[in-house]
C-alpha cells in the first residue's frame, strides 16, 4: 500500500471550503488536472453520491461516498488500471477565517507494488497542484454574506 497526503492552510472560512470541496463537478474550474466530472446523483453530496471522474493521464473513473461527516471530512473510492484507490478530503479549522486542508490518498494494487516510487512522485505532485487550486479559488471568493 502507498500512502500520500498534502496539507494546505486556506484563508477562508471552513463553511466556504467546503462548499467549494463538495461541489465535485466545479473541480475542473480550480484544478487543471481534473478534465471532467459529472454526479452520477443529484442533490446533496452525502454517503453514497458518486462521480464519474477524467483526470490527466488517467482513465475515467468512478468514485462513490464511503464515509462523509459534512463540514469536515469526506472519503470516496475508486479503481483505476488494477488499483484500489481510497481518497479523503479533510477540513480542520485553525480559526475563523483559516483552515487546513488535508488531501490524502491510499493506493494498493500490482502496479503499486511494481511502480510505486513513480507514482508516489507523480501523485504527491497532483495533491500538491489540487490542494494549491483550492487555496487559491476559495481565498478568491468574495467574503460569506
Amino acid at each position: 500500500m502507498l500512502l500520500i497526503e498534502n496539507k494546505i492552510e486556506i484563508n477562508a472560512p471552513k463553511e466556504r471550503v467546503w462548499q467549494v470541496t463538495v461541489d465535485v463537478e466545479a473541480w475542473p474550474k480550480w484544478s487543471s488536472a481534473m478534465k471532467h466530472i459529472q454526479r452520477e446523483d443529484a442533490g446533496e453530496f452525502k454517503l453514497g453520491s458518486s462521480a464519474l471522474i477524467k483526470q490527466e493521464g488517467m482513465p475515467q473513473t468512478r468514485w462513490t461516498v464511503t464515509d462523509l461527516s459534512t463540514g469536515n471530512h469526506f472519503t470516496w473510492k475508486g479503481k483505476a488500471l488494477g488499483t484500489d484507490m481510497t481518497a479523503t478530503h479533510i477540513l480542520t479549522p485553525a480559526n475563523d477565517c483559516t483552515v487546513t486542508s488535508v488531501l490524502r490518498i491510499e493506493l494498493e494494487g500490482l502496479l503499486i507494488t511494481l511502480l510505486g516510487p513513480i507514482i508516489n512522485l507523480l501523485v504527491a505532485k497532483s495533491l500538491k497542484a489540487e490542494n494549491q487550486g483550492l487555496k487559491q479559488f476559495c481565498e478568491s471568493l468574495k467574503p460569506l454574506s
